[in-house]
């Protein structure tokens, strides 16, 4: 194993950036630290120790990776890397409420356990502390690297609006949902990778190329992961099959299906707007959508956006070894290869 294969191992990664993102939890209000910490998997819900905290750090894996890519150490972008962990998991307790989910990670969802009102002041306070975490760290770029952060947050709330929108748009077309993955998701995947070229001082158009690899990475993971909803095997996927298409929440395939077009298309357009929820309704979308061609659409979108986040980083003039690296972190990411 190379020296950076073992600066950026998944086991590096969370010894790095947990202490940080712990302590800076446990200095809030004693209940929102709480339940920040369950929500973490720090403590289980009588505040005892846990050993739950099993996210994958996949944004800070890519922040420490475009560090060593711009000839910093992985430790300079420590703080900003788990001041973004904090800022994603602020958006994952806000979605479980708006989403009405129980599970997260296997355990019950943050609101469930303490509280709708609680649980949305605890993501917040989540969101508050990331950028209190960049803001007091005295490095290089500091501004610029605020100002990206902010606007990583402004972008996540603009796409979480979005949605509701497009939700009640039975018109809108992948163009529309593209929007939405730009804001909700690439935003933090762009914040990650361009985070360490602030802080080195790299030019713009170094800036633009990881800008656009986040962007590309971001919408080639989410049309997968929708892929997966409708036809991913749980036990992989984490969550319970075809739980977008229940909520009626727009998702690629789906999209893609409403818009083709022919007596499939618009079979579809009416079980998707009928109000029902059962599972034979949930199998008959499903099937309609494969039909429809949207899930060879929604594939193939996938596949174009993660050849044009991979063309995106190799213009951005990394060092190699660190641009080889992200290249396998951004497969791990969207294809979920070992």
């Amino acid at each position: 194993m190379s020296t950076l294969d073992t600066l950026l191992s998944p086991g590096t990664v969370r010894s790095a950036v947990l202490p940080v993102v712990r302590q800076q939890v446990s200095a809030l209000e004693p209940t929102l630290a709480r339940i920040s910490s369950y929500h973490l998997g720090f403590i289980d819900e009588h505040g005892e120790p846990s050993g739950a905290a099993n996210g994958k750090l996949t944004r800070s894996a890519l922040m420490m990776a475009a560090a060593a890519g711009v000839g910093l150490r992985p430790q300079d972008v420590v703080s900003q890397a788990a001041a973004l962990e904090l800022l994603h998991n602020s958006t994952l307790i806000h979605d479980d409420i708006i989403d009405g989910d129980d599970l997260r990670r296997g355990r019950r969802a943050a609101w469930t356990v303490f509280g709708t009102g609680l649980a949305i002041l605890a993501g917040d306070a989540l969101q508050g502390l990331s950028l209190q975490l960049v803001v007091d760290d005295p490095g290089p770029g500091r501004a610029e690297i605020s100002c990206a952060f902010a606007e990583a947050t402004r972008l996540v709330l603009s796409g979480q609006a979005r949605e509701f929108t497009v939700r009640l748009d039975a018109d809108a077309g992948i163009r529309d949902y593209e929007r939405i993955v730009e804001e909700k998701t690439s935003a933090l995947l762009e914040c990650a990778l361009v985070t360490p070229a602030l802080r080195a001082g790299r030019p713009e158009h170094v800036l633009a190329a990881l800008r656009g690899a986040g962007r590309h990475l971001g919408l080639a993971f989410q049309i997968l992961n929708d892929v997966e909803d409708i036809w991913g095997d749980p036990a992989v996927t984490g969550k319970p099959v075809r739980s977008d298409i229940q909520r009626r929440n727009p998702s690629c395939p789906v999209m893609a299906g409403l818009t083709a077009g022919g007596p499939a298309s618009e079979r579809l357009r009416e079980l998707w707007q009928a109000d029902d929820t059962t599972v034979a309704h949930l199998q008959k979308i499903a099937d309609l959508v494969e039909e429809s061609g949207g899930r060879r659409t929604a594939e193939q979108l996938s596949r174009s956006h993660f050849d044009s986040a991979l063309a995106h980083l190799g213009r951005a003039e990394l060092i190699p070894a660190a641009s080889n690296e992200l290249a396998a972190v951004f497969d791990r990411i969207v294809h979920r290869s070992a």
